[in-house]
């Protein structure tokens, strides 16, 4: 993919373990600039899903690019195509999309490219490391709850 240099390439994968009555889920990220990485961050989070935490993941990094910039999130997660849109009662996470919708003013543009998972090194990185994040916070919940 050739990149437009003034644009924030923001890789984002998500993973969850349903199978787990405690449900952990988490999100990473690689975030691309001038041809260069510049961050790296992950979350998780106990009770939860993958596309939570996606959104959460999305607001903090609309949050920490500077303001008036065009940012453009690539995943093989299509839920996370309806950041910006408007909830409605039968939207799932209405409350992070509010707040998407909000960061997303700040910005020039703010969009969502839909990836194949296994021709995108970065995607995979990311949902590894979202796995793993997972996996740490949930020997964390155990671990305190002996």
């Amino acid at each position: 993919m050739t990149q437009d240099t003034s644009t924030y390439y923001v890789w984002i994968g998500g993973s969850c373990d349903y199978g787990h009555k405690e449900r952990v889920g988490g999100a990473a990220v690689v975030i691309e600039h001038n041809d260069n990485t510049i961050s790296h961050d992950v979350i998780s989070d106990i009770h939860t899903t993958e596309f939570r935490m996606m959104l959460t993941l999305m607001i903090k990094v609309m949050q920490e690019i500077p303001e008036g910039s065009d940012i453009l999130f690539l995943t093989n997660a299509a839920y996370i195509q309806n950041f910006d849109k408007t909830p409605t009662a039968k939207s799932a996470n209405p409350d992070l999309i509010v707040q998407c919708i909000k960061e997303k003013k700040r910005h020039n543009s703010v969009g969502v490219k839909i990836v194949q998972y296994h021709k995108s090194p970065l995607l995979i990185e990311t949902h590894d490391r979202a796995t793993e994040a997972m996996a740490k916070t949930r020997k964390e919940f155990h671990q305190k709850n002996k």
